[in-house]
């Protein structure tokens, strides 16, 4: 060996694990140089409002007079002599570390409060642990990032990773905010999408731009949230960092969580004038470029006063959700909700109110709790769904509507009622893919399917759903007891990539939501999404992956036959929206979505509510032969 090879050598023994260091030490920078520039995180210029000695006292006098609860922030601001809110640094001053219960043992422990929060889904809009959701091929879609971050949201029709944050001009001349955005506690110009890469480590830029006041803040202001474009062109929703939202700083209550949640419940348009406080992102749309207000709720039941009894009570959110710090629990049942911080912690009504609730009726109360064994609590308590709710909702077929003067989605039907917009299934927590509650009636006769498609696509007519199910979703549905759930019936038809589909369904195209407002042209929006930069990355190698075959492998049959992996051919196809290639249609099966809220006493299903010829429950359907069918449909109790 030559004296100019054992150099080199050398060399490259030294170089690359330097090389290696300053990879590794630099990867979040690397990971993001990969994202499209409009995709990246930057340094965000919030404006500081510093306020007077005077200033403050008036500010505190104010938040006295409105709010009947103590501010301590008030004096400890007033004693560190902070008279400006600067972001999360003001927030970790005090609070670097925090205290938190272990939501599985019940111990105390510390933990760091930023690694704590961006660890969460709240910030992060994906978990990867998913226990209780499996393909439609029959696998666990566990570790694997999913989330509000890759998955599309039914309300608008859109991506978060491309509809992060929209200016939406109408007809009249007005501008007005719109994205997935709004509802996220970061303040950058697009999702973490960073986050789901490995070994990522969030930017302080990313740090820094975190709204916490919208969680903690009573005296938050929801008109400034609205989208604002920065020198650099870029958009991104603004925040309120004023001293009134820093000084009324509180643990979280019901109406902050609504500020965000109320969207998914009650919608956009319902108000209970009993306490408006629980609605207040529709009454605070915003001054200069207001939020489009989304007709048509996803669940359609509100969580205020008049229509849940827990909200009447003054329940917290976080009364039944258990948190550990920023991670929040939604139980071990769920369906739509795919992200979840504690997966294993379950929320349920006997935490508070035991397997034998019904005790006022002394000649009933054995009956009725009988049922519980069962019959989940909802199924008789969440009777009816609030009227502005969406069942069947059309992309496809949008109209115009005179104020705000854009063109928004048709909801072909908004059902209330037992049989028309709530279904009944039974439920043992699981779900599959696309949200459709997996089961089994406990009688064991294997008569009941979960999954019956009502939409079927022309290309799967010849498919043998019935045969599937047996295979694969049967054994599943019975790892676990079922209850009796009700559920709230949705579907969407919308445009989907039809070289990227199997029998449960394809892959959506988002559409371009400025342009979808403005036009009333599905295809033309859905074409101008189709070329903002995430979308040719989506299908681009190495979205493909390390992430979308497997996210296409969920959409298998379990025979691996029916879909081969991502597609990424199609790419161009899509965005020219060629005939036969691209086409608004139904999911095949309807939604049956999981609704825990609107819970009434008053107004309960009563036994005549299922027990008779007319009730609610199609017997047959549920799972039971011609003549249990005609047994239960009759009264016992007469």
């Amino acid at each position: 060996m030559s004296k100019r090879t054992r150099t080199f050598l050398l060399s490259l023994i030294v170089i690359l694990p330097l090389i290696a260091v300053l990879g590794w030490t630099n990867r979040s920078t690397l990971i993001n140089m990969m994202m499209p520039a409009d995709s990246r995180p930057g340094q965000i210029t919030f404006d500081v409002h510093r306020v007077s000695a005077e200033e403050f006292d008036r500010i505190a006098a104010d938040l006295e007079s409105e709010f009947d609860m103590d501010f301590m922030h008030v004096e400890i601001f007033r004693e560190a002599g902070i008279t400006a809110y600067e972001g999360p640094q003001t927030c970790l001053s005090c609070h670097e570390d925090i205290v938190v219960e272990d939501a599985h043992s019940g111990d105390e422990k510390t933990v760091s409060l930023m690694e704590n929060l961006l660890t969460s889904t709240h910030y992060r809009f994906f978990t990867e642990e998913h226990p209780n959701v499996y393909g439609f091929n029959g696998e666990l879609a566990d570790n694997f990032p999913m989330g509000k971050i890759n998955r599309p949201c039914p309300k608008p029709g859109s991506f978060a990773m491309t509809a992060w944050a929209e200016l939406v001009v109408t007809e009249h001349g007005d501008t007005l905010s719109e994205g997935c955005g709004q509802c996220h506690i970061g303040g950058q110009y697009q999702a973490p999408l960073g986050e789901m890469m490995p070994g990522y480590v969030t930017t302080q830029e990313e740090k820094d731009a975190i709204d916490c006041l919208i969680c903690h803040s009573q005296g938050y202001d929801m008109n400034r949230k609205q989208v604002v474009m920065d020198d650099n062109g870029l958009k991104r929703w603004d925040m309120d960092r004023s001293m009134r939202a820093a000084m009324s700083v509180t643990t979280t209550t019901s109406q902050t969580c609504l500020r965000c949640h109320q969207h998914n419940f009650g919608g956009d348009i319902y108000v209970d004038s009993t306490d408006t406080s629980y609605f207040q992102s529709l009454l605070n749309t915003g001054r200069e470029r207001p939020r489009v207000l989304h007709p048509g709720s996803k669940r359609g039941t509100p969580f205020s006063p008049s229509w849940d009894v827990h909200a009447a009570a003054g329940l917290n959110c976080t009364d039944c959700h258990v948190t550990e710090g920023h991670y929040i629990a939604k139980g071990t049942h769920t369906t739509t909700m795919m992200t979840n911080d504690l997966p294993g912690v379950e929320i349920a009504c006997a935490s508070c109110h035991s397997d034998e609730p019904h005790a006022e009726n002394e000649e009933l109360a054995d009956f009725l709790n009988m049922h519980t064994e069962r019959v989940a609590c909802v199924t008789c308590h969440i009777p009816s769904l609030q009227d502005d709710n969406a069942t069947m909702r059309d992309f496809d077929t949008p109209f115009y509507e005179e104020h705000p003067g854009v063109y928004v989605y048709t909801d072909i039907e908004k059902e209330t009622q037992p049989k028309s917009g709530i279904t009944y299934v039974w439920w043992n927590g699981d779900a599959t893919f696309l949200g459709n509650p997996i089961g089994d009636n406990p009688n064991g006769r294997d008569l009941y399917r979960f999954y019956k498609p009502q939409h079927t696509w022309p290309e799967y007519r010849d498919f043998d759903y019935e045969g599937w199910y047996e295979n694969v979703m049967r054994p599943i549905a019975k790892k676990k007891p079922s209850k009796l759930y009700a559920m709230k019936v949705f579907n969407g038809k919308q445009h989907i990539d039809l070289q990227n589909m199997g029998p449960f369904g394809g892959m959506f195209v988002p559409y371009n939501l400025p342009t979808y407002y403005r036009t009333g042209n599905p295809s033309k929006a859905a074409a101008k999404e189709m070329e903002k930069s995430m979308m040719p990355m989506m299908y681009g190698t190495m979205f493909k992956y390390y992430m979308m075959d497997k996210f296409m492998r969920f959409m298998d049959d379990g025979s691996g036959t029916q879909i081969k992996g991502w597609n990424t051919g199609p790419y161009e196809d899509v965005r020219q929206m060629k005939e036969g290639k691209v086409e608004a249609r139904w999911i095949p099966a309807n939604a049956s979505m999981e609704i825990s809220h609107a819970v009434r006493r008053d107004g309960a299903l009563s036994c005549q509510s299922c027990h008779s010829e007319s009730g609610v429950l199609d017997w047959k359907e549920l799972g039971y032969d011609d003549e249990e069918a005609e047994m239960y449909s009759m009264n016992p109790l007469e």
